[in-house]
């Protein structure tokens, strides 16, 4: 299913469906990146990483008109899907444990981008983590999980109900560190999709939705 939602407030989410949408999501990385200096400059101007060829992984892209505003990727961790590994546990791996337990479903929020031109805009900011709830309804999730900059955890506490897990540290492929936070998406999801109506993702669509 390659269209995730028709308009919210003007912004059109849509899934990554092809090598071209990934190639887009990838200069928007870069862009995004090398605009507050997380990443050194090179040639290519694309960001990818491993993850992105995986098969517990996806991107989505957020448009405003024809424009490539955001984006951001959804890593399942799931027995359904061989338990493939998550950028995430590269670094946090015994925070994760020790806080969440590695036998739990866990869908990691990553590479979260926006345009510097709407990087204040707070409807942006709410739209791509649509396609993250999309995942943590598909694949039952217990816990949903992501990396954030020290200063932007009071803002997750109050968003997403998060709590950090972890000290700072250097998130992969980036030089930034980030703190991880963890939200029960058993004790959570409901309170979300109450406050941002935006969330209640209808059965048909989560139905439809595949890796």
């Amino acid at each position: 299913m390659g269209y995730l939602a028709a308009s919210i407030n003007n912004f059109d989410l849509q899934i990554c469906q092809s090598p071209l949408d990934l190639q887009k999501v990838a200069k928007l990385r870069y862009q995004c990146y090398r605009s507050v200096d997380a990443i050194r400059e090179h040639a290519q101007e694309e960001f990818l990483d491993l993850y992105d060829g995986r098969a517990n992984t996806k991107s989505c892209m957020v448009y405003e008109d024809d424009q490539l505003v955001g984006s951001i990727r959804a890593c399942v961790y799931a027995p359904e899907l061989g338990n493939l590994s998550i950028p995430a546990f590269e670094v946090y791996k015994e925070d994760i444990q020790q806080a969440i337990g590695l036998d739990k479903v866990i869908v990691e929020s990553n590479r979260f981008v926006i345009t510097q031109e709407k990087a204040d805009s707070k409807v942006l900011f709410k739209v791509p983590f649509r396609f993250i709830v999309l995942n943590i309804n598909k694949f039952d999730a217990d816990y949903v999980i992501t990396a954030v900059r020290p200063k932007h955890v009071p803002l997750y506490q109050r968003f997403l109900t998060m709590e950090p897990i972890s000290q700072p540290k250097k998130y992969p492929g980036i030089e930034v560190d980030m703190v991880l936070m963890a939200g029960n998406c058993k004790k959570g999801m409901n309170a979300l999709t109450a406050r941002e109506p935006m969330y209640a993702i209808p059965a048909y669509e989560v139905e439809n939705y595949s890796l």
